[in-house]
């Protein structure tokens, strides 16, 4: 029999180094996680500060232009809806909502404000 002619022991890892090692693998995977969640939510971020900026210029160029507003623009990957109404039923001042939304059809931001009505 080739068994009883091994007389060597074969070495083993215990079940406390197995589990041991375990834990190790699953504190390292938690602590990646982290990580790739803070740099999706940072691109969020970038995401978020990219369409207020284009929100604020549209509205600057919406207080010096004497056209009515295109309701639906669609800026770099952003689509921007835009809605405008007197404010408080005064026709000197208007009052302007803008809202971006990604490639997702979500609501990245959103911009509110009022305006001195060119036209009047």
């Amino acid at each position: 029999m080739a068994g009883s002619k091994l007389k060597s022991k074969v070495q083993a890892s215990t079940i406390l180094e197995v589990v041991i090692s375990m834990v190790i693998i699953v504190v390292v995977f938690g602590i990646a996680m982290m990580i790739y969640t803070n740099v999706l939510r940072m691109s969020l971020s970038v995401k978020k500060l990219k369409a207020q900026a284009i929100l604020n210029e549209m509205a600057q160029k919406a207080e010096h232009s004497t056209a009515d507003a295109i309701p639906d623009v669609i800026v770099d990957d952003f689509r921007i809806e835009q809605e405008t109404k007197p404010y408080n039923g005064d026709a000197a001042l208007l009052e302007i909502h803008l809202t971006a939304y990604d490639s997702n059809k979500q609501k990245i931001a959103e911009l509110q404000q009022v305006i001195t009505n060119s036209n009047e």
